[in-house]
């Protein structure tokens, strides 16, 4: 662990295999204290008592290497809630939970945080065992989703397939209908159609092919619906 910009950025060294953690409250003490909890518990925890210089960094194109934000609700330089509303324009509540830190007495704050997107709140000060709580509930949610979508992923994969495979016994009919009669007298005519038909069923396999192999973009996702194009 280190610390940064005069007690500004406290950092811990990273690893793939951890949750990271960003804190962001201007206390430095209670930062601190709950930076070293949470490092005790095996998470990777960023601290930063500058909200205004986190938002610097933070633009629609950046990436956030964080997993979870601890975020107080009330700062000097910037409200936690401005904060989180910048956070929700590039990344939703599956993708990076948040969690607001708050004072027993912010139920108003609490409520404008809930429809601003925020996942949870705790209380200051903070309990590690309901802080520990509430990220484990988080991170259970966020599981879930994301197994609910690739299952989600998988079904109109197979769907995509089922469908493709009728397809092709239309071109198929036509192509061996079309080859029989030429056994018996040729036809320049029925084979080209013949190989019309061979060429859409070609053409069909290749679709398949590509679904199989992964080789598809999500357009777009609703809790309804899930469609897909085959690049």
């Amino acid at each position: 662990m280190s610390w940064l910009k005069n007690c500004e950025v406290i950092v811990t060294k990273p690893s793939n295999e951890i949750k990271r953690i960003l804190i962001i409250d201007d206390d430095i003490l209670s930062a601190k204290i709950t930076l070293k909890k949470l490092e005790k518990k095996g998470f990777e925890v960023e601290a930063r008592s500058s909200a205004i210089e986190f938002l610097n960094e933070l633009k629609p194109a950046s990436k956030i290497n964080f997993d979870m934000i601890l975020l107080d609700v009330m700062m000097p330089d910037i409200s936690g809630l401005e904060v989180l509303e910048k956070i929700r324009a590039i990344k939703n509540n599956i993708e990076l939970p948040v969690i607001m830190v708050t004072s027993k007495d912010e139920t108003e704050d609490i409520v404008k945080a809930l429809r601003l997107g925020a996942n949870d709140y705790v209380t200051k000060p903070m309990n590690l065992e309901v802080v520990m709580a509430r990220m484990k509930t988080q991170f259970v949610i966020q599981e879930l989703i994301g197994l609910s979508l690739q299952a989600e992923q998988a079904n109109t994969i197979n769907s995509m397939v089922t469908t493709l495979n009728h397809e092709i016994n239309n071109p198929l009919a036509i192509a061996i209908g079309n080859l029989t009669i030429c056994q018996e007298k040729p036809d320049n005519v029925r084979i080209d159609k013949a190989l019309k038909a061979l060429d859409r069923i070609t053409q069909i396999v290749k679709k398949i092919e590509k679904i199989t192999e992964g080789e598809i973009e999500e357009v777009e996702y609703s809790p309804s619906s899930n469609m897909y194009k085959i690049e």
